[in-house]
């Protein structure tokens, strides 16, 4: 290639002519990629150096390509899992809608053992739309968080109040403790207020009835602290290993021990994605506490 063949001509001339030392990149028409440099010697000659890098920027495209690839799959399925999260709960709200209406009787009296099967009905459609709401929040937990000035006690109490219903359906005790000393962070309000209330529903739920859930917000000149403790069954260890496991099986272990849900792992995802941290700590027969850590800045 007779422009191939100036270059290097030029960068002769130059190290040994202008005494400059050049380097660059070169690709050739066969698909080739090097790396020169030329390096004015002092008897006058110059040092002419290539490097075949061929192998390293397929190596580098490919590693592009897949990256790329793997964004792509990554909307999808975030589109995907929106979408079916809509789609799922549209059947939802009618079939609540209608045991609602079946349970009010609008269709005639039912009997005590139909009022039991339309409370069932209601309690799974329940579930079913908190599972599929977990679902979404864990797909969305990994994007990027919009920050703005966030008072973390308020984000807490705003997250205690709207699971304050849950708690007095089991009659659990729910005490919130704000401390002067909590500050603000650069946050996501909405998102920090979904990782506060998915540990205090955690913790409500696996708590016996006439229970005690505590809420304590305090924090340093580093960071905000946000602590939520009960005095549950506690956790196993092995319980604990896994109790950040995203989809890890749920139900209750072989002493009643505290269930794993989605909870846990949406609460961490959404807490690091503020470069935060959420560690656990419980002793089965003793309780569990949660602590949720967020960096001032």
């Amino acid at each position: 290639n007779p422009s191939r063949a100036a270059l290097m001509a030029e960068l002769v001339r130059s190290a040994t002519a202008d005494r400059l030392q050049r380097g660059g990149r070169v690709a050739f028409a066969d698909g080739r990629h090097f790396e020169f440099g030329a390096v004015p010697l002092p008897d006058g000659n110059a040092l002419l150096t290539m490097l075949d890098i061929s192998d390293s920027r397929k190596i580098e495209q490919a590693l592009r390509d897949r990256a790329e690839a793997l964004e792509a799959a990554d909307k999808v399925k975030t589109a995907f899992v929106a979408n079916m999260s809509y789609e799922l709960r549209t059947p939802l709200t009618s079939i609540k809608g209608f045991a609602e209406m079946l349970g009010a009787g609008y269709a005639g009296a039912l009997t005590e053992t139909g009022q039991s099967y339309t409370a069932a009905i209601l309690e799974s459609v329940e579930r079913l739309g908190a599972l599929v709401d977990d679902v979404l929040d864990l797909t969305l937990a990994d994007q990027p968080p919009v920050r703005e000035a966030l008072s973390v006690g308020d984000a807490a109490e705003t997250a205690a109040a709207a699971v304050a219903p849950l708690a007095g359906e089991k009659r659990i005790d729910l005490a919130t403790e704000v401390q002067g000393s909590a500050g603000k962070v650069q946050a996501e309000g909405r998102r920090i207020r979904q990782a506060v209330e998915h540990v205090l529903r955690h913790a409500i739920l696996h708590t016996p009835a006439g229970g005690r859930v505590l809420l304590h917000v305090d924090g340093d000149k580093d960071r905000a602290r946000i602590v939520v403790s009960d005095n549950g069954p506690g956790m196993s260890a092995e319980a604990q290993a896994h109790a950040f496991d995203r989809f890890a099986r749920h139900g209750l272990g072989d002493r009643g021990e505290r269930a794993l849900d989605l909870g846990l792992p949406i609460a961490r995802q959404l807490v690091e994605a503020h470069g935060g941290t959420v560690t656990l700590l419980s002793e089965p027969g003793q309780g569990t506490l949660v602590t949720i850590e967020l960096p001032r800045r």
